[in-house]
């Protein structure tokens, strides 16, 4: 039996919920030099996006799951009180990424200067938001597409990878370029994300529902947001964009000394990506039969 008690909402907080997480490590990576010198719009963008999508997909899911919790506060208050149930966890992940992201934001405005401690925090709480997303499923041992690890593991490559996306469209927009690592790190994410997917569907296709998942999603009426929203636009564009960095090697100075490579990217094929990690959201919560 197709599941039909989650909607758009989950939905909406599952890419809003990893689209934060990720912006903020993309950024704390950028911040960091790891992605060599990169426009400050970057980073700055993906602090300010975190906090901001976070929110806005975490009162989605109350929405979705605790209606009356605008009327009645002591619901929220509720769910800080199990800290072993898988709702609690979130609660506080949530809340405490929220409040550090934020504040890892208004020290990047205001001051330039980020404490370390504040930003391994932050990566840390961000790491736990994104696999929370995919948690929430896996939980559902009664939806074999869901009861796989895998379903957090591929959340977390497509958080980080809509993440960079995100970061990468402002800076373009702001006739900036792109580093060739920023490139490279989401050409890999990209390529780990085809594996993750393929290891998902084979994992649950032993089960009946399982099978039935993927059917559905593959071949039924979700089959166009799979093979054009996710495999063509999240995939194949973006893999087709960055296929030219690993023929391109980083020039040396006469010193030894490697040298900046930028790649000025499209604004295109990063909305690409954006489109393709918001559908696997969407196949994976309207694709899932129960076991029958």
């Amino acid at each position: 039996m197709l599941q039909n008690t989650w909607g758009w909402l989950i939905v909406i907080y599952l890419f809003l919920g990893g689209l934060g997480a990720g912006a903020f490590v993309a950024s704390a990576l950028a911040y960091k030099g790891v992605f060599g010198k990169i426009n400050e719009r970057f980073y700055k963008f993906g602090f300010l996006l975190a906090p901001v999508a976070v929110v806005i997909g975490t009162a989605l899911l109350l929405l979705d799951l605790a209606p009356s919790a605008a009327i009645n506060p002591l619901k929220i208050i509720n769910l800080y009180t199990e800290p072993t149930s898988m709702m609690s966890i979130g609660t506080y992940l949530l809340t405490f990424f929220i409040i550090v992201s934020a504040l890892v934001y208004f020290k990047a405005l205001k001051e330039g200067k980020i404490c370390d401690h504040m930003l391994i925090l932050g990566i840390v709480l961000a790491f736990g938001v994104m696999g929370y997303t995919g948690l929430l499923l896996y939980v559902v041992k009664a939806i074999p597409l869901w009861a796989s690890i895998w379903v957090p593991v591929i959340f977390v490559i497509s958080a980080l990878s809509t993440g960079t996306s995100a970061n990468a469209i402002v800076t373009l927009n702001a006739g900036h370029s792109l580093t060739h690592s920023v490139h490279k790190f989401h050409t890999i994410l990209v390529a780990f994300e085809i594996f993750a997917i393929i290891m998902l569907f084979g994992m649950v296709s032993g089960e009946a529902a399982g099978f039935a998942s993927i059917k559905h999603i593959t071949a039924g009426s979700l089959a166009f947001v799979f093979w054009i929203g996710f495999v063509g636009l999240g995939l194949v564009v973006p893999l087709l964009g960055g296929a030219n960095l690993f023929l391109n090697r980083a020039c040396a100075t006469s010193d030894g000394s490697v040298c900046q490579v930028e790649a000025k990217g499209s604004v295109a094929s990063e909305i690409c990506v954006l489109v393709g990690g918001f559908c696997l959201r969407a196949f994976i919560i309207f694709g899932a039969f129960y076991i029958f």
